[in-house]
């Protein structure tokens, strides 16, 4: 009886103690459990404290570079968008509205035909302004046609000694004494017929003068008018040419005949009878 009593107590001792044990464990567990849960709490406010500081001053960093690029970009854009409105200002003064083709075509049309227009009344009025009347009559007295005495005469009633030639031989013009380049002139109004090369007379120019009467300038260069062209008493119509192989003897001349219906005349008895 008594060692049933005793193993009842050792038996109660040791329920006891693995109460106790077991208590204290649970208590040391709750008391980590806790311990625990208050550092991840800690922890957590702690980062929670921290987190939104670090956001801000990055969201602030942020949205103040964000701003100072924004009035950049701001600055950039009013910038050029004034450049292009005054751009589009000088372009719109300068331009013209753009036209359709079929209105660019009659406007180039009445530009053409404006200029021809104005190009034809200048011709007309300045030809009706220097042509000279072709009228030459028997009262007509005609200017030199250079500056120089008569080295062989008009003879066709008899003939008369060419020193070139050694020989006497009728003459149907005036030979007159010039220097090479010596300018000639036109001994009356009238109208280049023909410009022509002759073995005799070389660079030889016929003029119609009106009523049948022609005049002809031999020994010529650098001839200054053209077929067709009607000039007035006194223009220069070419120059003094070195003489023929046929005028050598005579010098440097010129080789000046006229003619009325075909038949030869005597230039001299239109010429001005004073020589300076």
């Amino acid at each position: 009886m008594m060692k049933k009593e005793k193993t009842l107590r050792i038996a109660l001792s040791c329920a006891l103690l693995l109460a106790v044990a077991a208590a204290g464990v649970t208590m040391y567990r709750s008391e980590n459990s806790v311990k625990k849960q208050d550092e991840n709490q800690a922890e957590e406010q702690q980062m929670a404290e921290e987190t939104p500081l670090s956001d801000l001053s990055q969201g602030q960093e942020d949205a103040m570079n964000s701003g100072g690029s924004d009035t950049e970009d701001v600055t950039s854009d009013q910038a050029q968008a004034e450049n292009t409105e005054a751009l589009s200002e000088d372009t719109q003064g300068q331009q013209e509205p753009a036209q359709t083709p079929e209105a660019s075509a009659e406007e180039a049309q009445g530009q053409q035909e404006t200029q021809e227009e104005a190009a034809e009344e200048p011709a007309e009025d300045t030809a009706a302004q220097v042509a000279p009347e072709l009228n030459f009559t028997e009262d007509t007295i005609m200017l030199w046609p250079v500056n120089g005495e008569v080295v062989i005469d008009y003879s066709m009633d008899a003939t008369t000694y060419f020193p070139t030639l050694d020989q006497y031989k009728y003459n149907p013009s005036l030979v007159m004494s010039a220097a090479v380049g010596d300018p000639v002139q036109a001994a009356a109004n009238g109208q280049v017929l023909s410009i022509s090369e002759d073995v005799e007379t070389g660079t030889t120019l016929t003029m119609d003068m009106g009523n049948g009467y022609q005049a002809v300038y031999g020994q010529l260069k650098d001839v200054a008018v053209q077929e067709g062209q009607t000039v007035e008493a006194g223009t220069i119509i070419g120059y003094v040419n070195d003489p023929t192989r046929y005028y050598v003897e005579e010098g440097a001349n010129l080789y000046f005949a006229m003619t009325k219906d075909g038949a030869p005349v005597d230039p001299m008895i239109y010429i001005e009878t004073v020589v300076e």
